[in-house]
């Protein structure tokens, strides 16, 4: 028992730092591999889906299911899972787009943050110190962000004029890229740097493959876990406002469905909800651009909104089942 702590970190720790076994491998060639066969077929298929505006939209249009997406893949590699994603991202946009209107820009997405952030930490709370399970803890929280969203806009549409906000959406910055594509690139940078060489990132990745062993370890599972549901909320609150940087308007229908994008985008990243610990943010990437290609080819072809909405629960189906088999093999 007294090499138990010792074996479990070090597996931890490989976990973490190593993508190069040849599992690990394998599964980050075969969603490049996925990618690439669906890039070569929408753009046999439909002339427009490859051209350099086409592309620069895909990566406009996937930045807020992107930046979302780091936070939920942090919860799932806890073994865990975010139902509140979209209603905590609704928030940051509501308050980013009413507060704006009396105070800076820069002031009215500090209070979006502090607020998210403040919901994702209540998810932490709920999870590892009530013991409630996530689904259950996050689900209350979606009902709770929504209200607080819906209180906040009252029915009304809010308009926003500031220019950083269109500036974000139509200023390119490096490669012909706009600022809303920077920054979520720059999350999936600096995610991936946190997640392979920092204690933190060992920490998610040993929680998520055996709590119990974690805690028996001395790890800070609690502590962990709060981070990560608290690090999720912020993540969000940053979507909630380059969702006004997208949109330029505010609505109560709006980002309705990011909880199950998310979900999707993470499981075609090759994450896991039968296991904690399994998983890669490069690969939440792929599975968010796959997402991504998908939407706009559908776009493109013509396809009605109800066809794309049973498309998507046919892919969290597909998804959750190819999971079930893979694991249970493993």
């Amino acid at each position: 028992m007294s090499s138990l702590p010792a074996n479990f970190l070090k597996r931890a720790r490989t976990r973490a730092q190593s993508s190069w076994r040849p599992r690990e491998l394998g599964q980050s060639v075969g969603i490049v591999v996925v990618a690439a066969v669906l890039l070569a077929i929408f753009a046999k298929t439909a002339n427009a889906f490859l051209t350099a505006g086409n592309v620069r939209n895909i990566l406009i249009q996937t930045s807020v299911l992107g930046v979302v997406a780091v936070g939920e893949t942090m919860v799932m590699l806890t073994g865990g899972i975010d139902l509140s994603v979209g209603a905590m991202a609704f928030v940051g946009e509501v308050l980013t787009a009413d507060l704006t209107a009396a105070h800076s820009w820069e002031f009215a997405l500090l209070i979006a943050l502090l607020a998210t952030g403040c919901l994702g930490l209540l998810n932490g709370l709920l999870v590892a110190v009530a013991g409630i399970p996530a689904i259950l803890a996050t689900l209350a929280s979606l009902l709770l962000a929504t209200g607080i969203g819906e209180l906040i806009l009252n029915l009304r549409y809010i308009m926003v004029t500031t220019p950083i906000f269109a500036e974000m959406y139509t200023k390119n910055l490096v490669l012909n890229l706009p600022g809303l594509v920077i920054v979520m690139l720059a999350f999936y940078v600096v995610g991936s740097v946190v997640m392979r060489k920092t204690r933190y990132g060992r920490d998610v990745y040993a929680i998520g493959g055996n709590p119990r062993a974690a805690r028996l370890s001395g790890l800070p599972v609690t502590r962990t876990t709060i981070a990560v549901y608290g690090l999720t909320g912020v993540l969000c609150g940053v979507g909630g406002f380059l969702t006004v940087c997208q949109l330029g308007m505010v609505s109560s229908n709006d980002l309705q469905s990011l909880n199950f994008q998310t979900i999707i985008a993470v499981l075609l990243g090759g994450l896991s909800v039968a296991r904690g610990g399994v998983g890669r943010l490069e690969r939440t990437l792929l599975g968010v651009l796959i997402f991504g290609m998908l939407t706009n080819y559908q776009t493109i072809k013509g396809v009605g909104s109800s066809y794309q909405q049973a498309l998507l629960g046919a892919l969290l189906v597909a998804a959750v089942v190819a999971d079930r088999l893979l694991r249970g093999r493993e």
